[in-house]
């Protein structure tokens, strides 16, 4: 496992792009959407796709990792638990010859589908997206409330809503805690 920079993900998918026969959708998540969206260089050995890997895609990447000597593999979704409309608000990144198009996360729905699982290293990418790309407090909450915890969220809510706390304290600091918490209706 190495640490994968966006300029590597860059590479790799252009390459894959200039062999592919066919236009194809690919839609990147966790820490893959983190490096390739947001430039924030982490360790990782895997690309995380959410929906169902084309088989002609697979065969390409796997070919030309191992000609860019990358330890990297695709794999099918993992934990993911994205706010709903998450599709609606990706962005993507075109390659030379057209054929392939790279969806990436948008900010909040990474940050969002990432405090699902409320993993250390999680909170880490949101921070390297943070320092990045500056979040807002207020459209995180809107999201998370609107789109994520009544909508979409599985398992226990009440962890859930801890979890966008402590993610809140560690990016905006204590003096916002409690305002958080009344606007998610989060109960100690």
């Amino acid at each position: 496992m190495g640490t994968v920079s966006q300029i590597q993900l860059e590479s790799l998918f252009a390459r894959v792009d200039a062999r592919l026969n066919k236009q194809l959708d690919v839609f990147v998540i966790g820490g893959a959407s983190a490096i390739l969206g947001y430039n924030v260089s982490k360790v990782t050995n895997d690309v995380d796709i959410d929906g169902i890997i084309d088989p002609d895609f697979d065969k390409i990447f796997r070919e030309e990792v191992v000609d860019l000597k990358l330890d990297l593999h695709l794999s099918s979704r993992g934990v993911f638990y994205p706010p709903e409309g998450h599709r609606s608000r990706s962005k993507f990144k075109d390659f030379p010859k057209k054929n392939l198009r790279v969806w990436y996360l948008d900010q909040y729905d990474l940050a969002i589908s990432k405090i699902d699982r409320g993993a250390p290293k999680d909170y880490e990418d949101i921070q390297r997206v943070h320092e990045k790309s500056a979040f807002d407090r207020d459209r995180m909450i809107q999201i998370f409330t609107d789109e994520y915890i009544n909508v979409v969220a599985t398992g226990n809510k009440r962890e859930k809503m801890m979890n966008l706390v402590d993610l809140v304290l560690n990016l905006f600091g204590e003096d916002v805690v409690e305002d958080t918490q009344k606007r998610i209706g989060f109960k100690l």
